[in-house]
């Protein structure tokens, strides 16, 4: 006690305590005056959380993804520091969205409360700056593509393009978006947020909390000091909040890391869940009409927020007669909802989307797994360095990505061949061999197409098996022996295929042999010389490699191509 006295005497400790503690709550304590206190505790969780993650964070283009690794991956409970913190920015969104509602419902916003209103909506908004900034700040791929869908809505607003390139350091983004975010994310942001709050909390003091709709004796009556019993539910939500928590990020094992961010790749880009509905809005406004979506929409919805204390000019606080307030707000959540949840059931619906998550979900899983190797100095995709096939991929990508798409990068001025041996891409080159993913822009346009009347889908199924028979024993052991049987049939007297296309190597032809399509031998012959007779001949537009690669790097081109031609 004499501890406490002492400082009481120069601090005046227990007097504050008291008029902390003592306050009065008109009507009694209520679950629902709970949400201020839980997002003061979340934000404060954030601050605690990102000091001990800035332990171990590098904010640089070449080094930022490399450390993020490294905490996640092989610090101790780092997975759970991070996984806490990013799951908290999630979980201030919400409790953000449920106090504005709250106090909506409340019509807390009236006079004499409209700067606390107003204070809040701005809070409102940087908690949702705080999501944009963090996000970026791992430097993986998601978050460099997903960030870019948001300054690039940024910069599609009349007049944002200047603060686009502000915010980015730039016209591209690079190693100054990332500081820049990261000075926003760590100081700017928090100072702000910091003096809006306690402006928020001076006021609340001042006003006080908004009361129910009962009789003035009523209120009276069921008053009860904030200390113990409005305490004790607050305690009680932070709690609940904080297991909450704790849970989803143990499920979740912490929060997603993807591959280093690499702007030359293909990735799906989506924005943070909290986005989604502005990323939804943006398919149904195109071109001129963007700026309804970017501009117009948002912009009403936050000017009818901050205009709702002059707004609503009912005589009560009443629910029953303030229902044109509450059933604007209530159809902008709405709204809001709807195109969260169309956009969720869209991407799941998405072949094509679900694919390139899975993509990027296998490449983060190999990114990770080098990077407990170390990380080169170049930082970034140089991860994949540690990988013994990337020295292949980089062969692919300085002498053939300039023309062939694999793994989703790389040009299209000739045949993609992401599952150029598969049954799909296979039956989809007979129907029509002239589409740009098959022979691009080359002068490979000889072959007719298959039309349905010519060869029903069956028909084609069956060829298509045939043709899977002839790539090699591997393949040939993987396929149905009716429908190869079939398809044979079909090839030789239906078809007549056999006139431009031979069965075994070294015979000339009109089109390449198909003896081993798809396999390691055949790739090689073809990277070696395209144009030999049995191949290409004089239509070939490859260059020769026979000579400029050696055949130790030609046999692993050709590994690697063919092996993913099957996926």
């Amino acid at each position: 006690m004499a501890l406490l006295d002492w400082l009481d005497e120069r601090t005046g400790i227990r007097s504050a305590t008291r008029l902390m503690l003592e306050e009065d709550v008109p009507g009694g304590a209520r679950l629902r005056y709970v949400f201020g206190s839980v997002l003061v505790f979340l934000f404060m969780q954030q601050v605690v959380l990102g000091i001990l993650l800035a332990f171990y964070y590098s904010p640089s283009a070449t080094d930022a993804w490399a450390s993020t690794a490294y905490l996640n991956d092989q610090v101790t409970s780092g997975w759970f520091l991070r996984g806490l913190h990013h799951h908290g920015s999630s979980a201030m969104v919400v409790v953000v969205v449920l106090h504005l509602l709250q106090v909506v419902v409340a019509g807390a916003y009236r006079k004499p409360r409209e700067v606390n209103w107003w204070t809040g909506l701005l809070m409102g908004g940087i908690v949702l700056a705080f999501a944009l900034t963090g996000y970026l700040l791992p430097w993986d791929q998601k978050g460099y593509w997903a960030t870019q869908v948001a300054t690039g809505i940024m910069g599609s607003v009349p007049g944002g393009e200047p603060l686009q390139q502000f915010v980015q350091g730039g016209s591209e983004y690079g190693n100054l978006t990332l500081t820049r975010f990261f000075a926003l994310h760590v100081f700017v942001l928090p100072i702000a947020l910091a003096g809006l709050l306690g402006v928020h909390l001076l006021l609340f003091r001042k006003h006080g909390v908004t009361p129910p709709d009962l009789p003035e004796a009523e209120l009276k009556r069921k008053t009860q000091p904030f200390w113990p019993n409005q305490l004790f539910l607050d305690v009680l939500a932070m709690a609940v909040c904080a297991a909450v928590l704790v849970g989803l990020t143990v499920k979740t094992h912490g929060a997603e890391l993807f591959a280093p961010a690499d702007p030359a790749s293909n990735f799906v880009a989506r924005p943070e869940w909290y986005f989604l509905f502005l990323f939804q809005l943006l398919k149904y406004f195109q071109g001129p009409l963007t700026i309804v979506a970017t501009v117009l929409l948002p912009g009403a919805a936050a000017a009818y927020l901050f205009a709702l204390p002059f707004v609503d000019r009912a005589k009560s606080r009443a629910v029953r007669s303030r229902w044109s307030v509450l059933t604007g707000v209530g159809l902008m959540m709405a709204g809001v909802t709807a195109l969260t949840a169309v956009a969720i059931v869209e991407d799941g619906n998405n072949e094509s989307f679900q694919h390139g998550v899975e993509q990027a979900h296998a490449e983060a899983t190999r990114a990770r797994e080098l990077a407990r190797e170390g990380v080169s100095p170049v930082g970034g995709v140089a991860v994949f360095d540690n990988d013994p096939e990337q020295k292949t991929r980089n062969l692919f990508k300085e002498h053939c990505a300039s023309c062939h798409t694999l793994e989703g990068k790389g040009a299209e001025e000739a045949p993609v061949l992401d599952g150029f041996t598969n049954r799909e891409w296979l039956a989809a080159l007979v129907r029509n061999p002239r589409d740009k993913r098959f022979y691009g822009a080359t002068k490979h346009n000889t072959m007719e197409p298959l039309t349905t009347e010519a060869a029903s889908d069956e028909e084609l199924a069956a060829v298509v098996e045939y043709l899977i028979s002839l790539s090699g024993a591997s393949a040939a052991a993987s396929v149905d022996a009716a429908m190869v049987a079939r398809g044979k049939e079909l090839w030789d007297k239906k078809l007549e295929c056999s006139s431009c296309h031979e069965l075994e190597a070294g015979k000339d032809s009109t089109g390449p042999t198909l003896a081993g399509r798809g396999s390691p031998a055949w790739v090689a012959r073809i990277i070696n010389d395209s144009g030999q007779k049995d191949l290409y001949g004089d239509t070939a537009e490859m260059p020769k490699f026979a000579g400029k690669l050696t055949p130790e790097q030609i046999d692993a081109l050709a590994q690697f191509v063919a092996s993913r031609g099957a996926r």
